[in-house]
């Protein structure tokens, strides 16, 4: 190092040591350490071993209770309730990734395994534990699970779930920590290991950590609904049935008073008129529904009340409590039976916020359940993670979605048309990329031309329409070689502009993030006397963490672009290859490009590669940004021209990307092809023989195998793995294939001598 830059390095230095000097005491003299406020369940003064945080009222254990009969009872809220479960828990994904992003197998097999036997209580299995948390945070706004270990800590018993209404919260008074606790049998509070059992309210209020039940406000209308109801019931019993209306004379009875009563005086003829009014009870009371009226002039029998009465219309009041009923339940109308009128749109909304309301839900249940299985990674030794995805539930009608799609498509073509746009700009709006051919008028045809031209066109090429041979391919050898050479070309067009999104996605990211904490600065400062930086074992765990949750953020989604464009490219590269392969070994043959080994082949090639890329990026991405920082100059303009000029992103690593994976793919097809044909024994690996010809490809020049064994090869690191074919990326590192044009020679039936050395 020149004096001048020595001198350069010492006043950056300098500078930034006195910028995080001042930066630290301007912190230090305007922040106070400790908490200010107080929780309005905290006391100043507690001689109890914690202070205890009381349940709101309402969602004390007999509230709980109350409701889950009612819940159970109560034909509206068990219809809510069956309807929440079938939407809530309408399947799910498993994942499990290592801390690099790539997929963990194992572990995988590990968590699926583990799916199957949890959850005994309730019949076994994950899907049926899913449904018990789904109903408790419905009903109870909260869910609990608890991971049970065997004795060795080594191994899951069971996942089971908790009632939240028998765990509550207290403050320890020492340490000040919230501590999750259950009331035992003696009176006394055991402290919850909050490693494996886990506690999530849901929509929390302020100093509540017990979460609000969704339906609590259900126990209020039912209460009025029963009340109504015994009310309802005392008036259709007294007005809604005709009646019979029986008078008797009064006179009559006097008249046909016997003369011995009458000279008895008022008393005996008063007992006499009450006797004969009882009998006359008496005969109505027994009578039968379908007896006649036999009676004296001195009754008269008419009719009260049924039809001809009048009474209040309790109709409004039903309505009113249904409407009551809907909304403490969060449900639409319809799925309760209520055929209320509503506009298409409006149904659309408020399907949507249904939706919204059972996908809160399933994030609790996703993040508790997720927890559980990673302490089960973690006593298996493992740092992997899991990763449970609900199945989407649909929110828009397809049918609308294409009508609109069709609108936007037909606007641009018209504006294509009229001059406004050019192709590729109307191309990148519709479908995501250039076009891949100049626009056509609309030719009119038959349906059946029609849905031909629709499967031709489907099996384009997704890029550029040129035909340009890649210069690296052509070299090869092969009937299939010009085709895949020109694939070749547009696929690393098509791989460019992956690249291209994905750094403007990354700079993007980068710009919302801003400069890292001072945390992440002061840890870079540290390492620049310290540490070196030639790969990520001499990047500071800080940093890297704070790339990974601000910039690489959507790796899952990232891989799965990745594997989209990287299977429809090798999959054009190795039929084209099996088609031609076939055919040299005899023109009758045809390959069967829709063979399940063949296409399993190409989605796992495709899987594994994606993976690999992306891994690169993403450690490109660290690197670069890790090299601006460690300049002690950091900016978001350096950062994103840095980003912009890497090779990650560049054309040439675009078209080493397409090389590697159409010669690769057509290896496959042509390996697959000869297994097809059965006339195809063994094999013989043919190094390419040129100056960038690898030490241990070389070597591996003239190994002979039979068809279904694998040649070895030496890596860079000299380990010796196996490789079907040349390019068989199954089980070799990238070193062993990148850029890979060796090829092997078949060895036919009829040349057994051939495996054993012969000539």
């Amino acid at each position: 190092m020149g004096l001048l830059d020595g001198f350069k390095a010492w006043r950056a230095e300098r500078q930034f040591k006195k910028f995080t000097r001042n930066l630290s005491q301007s912190i230090n003299s305007r922040l106070e350490s400790g908490r200010q406020t107080h929780e309005k369940w905290e006391k100043q003064f507690s001689w109890y071993e914690g202070i205890m945080i009381n349940r709101n009222e309402f969602r004390n254990k007999d509230v709980m209770e109350s409701l889950k009969i009612i819940r159970d009872l109560n034909p509206d809220a068990s219809m809510a309730i069956w309807n929440f479960l079938r939407l809530s828990n309408n399947g799910h994904e498993l994942e499990c990734q290592k801390p690099t992003g790539s997929n963990d197998k194992q572990g995988l097999d590990y968590i699926i395994s583990l799916a199957k036997r949890v959850g005994a209580l309730y019949g076994g299995g994950m899907d049926q534990l899913i449904n018990v948390l789904n109903l408790t945070g419905f009903t109870q706004g909260a869910i609990c699970l608890e991971v049970e270990l065997n004795e060795g800590l080594n191994d899951v018993v069971d996942f089971h779930a908790v009632d939240p209404s028998t765990v509550d919260f207290r403050k320890d008074k020492e340490t000040g920590e919230v501590q999750l606790v259950q009331k035992q049998s003696d009176g006394t509070y055991k402290v919850l290991n909050r490693e494996q059992v886990f506690y999530l309210p849901f929509d929390p209020d302020i100093g509540d950590p017990y979460g609000r039940s969704p339906i609590l406000p259900l126990l209020q209308i039912v209460f009025f609904q029963v009340e109504v109801l015994k009310d309802l019931k005392a008036v259709a019993h007294n007005q809604g049935h005709a009646r019979l209306d029986v008078s008797i004379a009064q006179e009559a009875i006097l008249t046909n008073i016997p003369q011995e009563i009458k000279v008895k005086g008022a008393q005996a003829i008063a007992e006499y008129a009450n006797a004969f009014v009882k009998s006359i009870e008496k005969q109505f009371s027994q009578m039968k529904a379908d007896d006649n009226f036999f009676h004296p002039d001195f009754i008269q029998v008419g009719m009260v009340g049924g039809t001809a009465g009048k009474s209040m219309d309790a109709t409004a009041l039903i309505n009113i409590i249904n409407q009551q009923l809907v909304s403490a339940l969060k449900q639409l109308p319809i799925l309760l039976g209520r055929n209320e009128g509503t506009t298409e749109t409006h149904g659309t909304v408020q399907w949507q916020i249904y939706v919204a309301g059972i996908e809160s839900i399933q994030r609790g249940v996703k993040r508790v359940i997720e927890r559980a299985y990673n302490v089960a990674l973690q006593v298996q030794g493992k740092q992997s993670k899991a990763r449970l995805t609900f199945n989407k539930l649909r929110t828009t009608d397809r049918f609308q979605d294409a009508q609109a799609e069709q609108i936007e498509t037909n606007t641009w073509i018209s504006r294509v048309n009229q001059g406004w746009a050019d192709n590729n700009e109307a191309a990148n709006e519709v479908v995501g990329h250039d076009a891949v051919a100049e626009p056509q008028a609309p030719i009119s045809t038959s349906p059946a031309i029609a849905r031909s031209r629709r499967v031709q066109v489907k099996r384009q090429p997704k890029t550029r329409a040129d035909d340009t041979e890649d210069e690296y391919v052509k070299e090869m050898q092969g009937d299939w070689v010009p085709e895949v050479a020109v694939l070749t070309t547009k696929a690393a067009d098509d791989f460019y502009n992956l690249l291209q999104n994905q750094v403007e996605t990354y700079i993007n990211r980068l710009e919302e993030a801003d400069t890292p904490p001072t945390r992440v600065l002061m840890d870079v400062h540290r390492f620049m006397h310290s540490n070196t930086r030639k790969d990520l074992s001499d990047v500071p765990k800080s940093f890297i963490d704070w790339i990974k949750s601000n910039i690489l953020t959507d790796e899952g989604e990232q891989l799965e672009l990745w594997d989209a464009a990287g299977f429809d490219w090798i999959e054009q590269s190795a039929k084209i290859a099996g088609m031609y392969n076939i055919m040299e070994i005899d023109t009758e043959l045809v390959f069967d490009d829709t063979d399940d080994n063949f296409l399993r082949s190409l989605s796992d090639r495709s899987r594994r590669d994606a993976e690999l890329i992306q891994g690169v990026t993403d450690e490109h991405v660290i690197m670069t940004l890790w090299d601006i920082a460690f300049e002690g100059q950091y900016s978001l303009t350096k950062a994103a021209n840095a980003l912009r000029e890497d090779f990650a992103f560049s054309k040439g690593r675009a078209r080493t990307i397409a090389r590697t994976e159409m010669v690769g793919a057509a290896r496959t097809g042509q390996w697959h092809s000869d297994k097809q044909s059965g006339m195809v024994i063994g094999k013989k690996w043919r190094s390419a023989q040129q100056d960038r010809t690898r030490d241990g490809h070389r070597e591996a020049d003239g190994q002979v195998k039979t068809l279904d064994e694998p040649f070895y090869v030496q890596n860079a690191n000299e380990e010796f793995e196996p490789l079907m074919y040349p390019g068989d990326n199954s089980k070799a590192s990238a070193d062993n294939v990148i850029n890979c044009r060796c090829w092997y020679k078949r060895i036919l039936e009829g040349e057994e001598h051939l495996l054993e050395g012969g000539e």
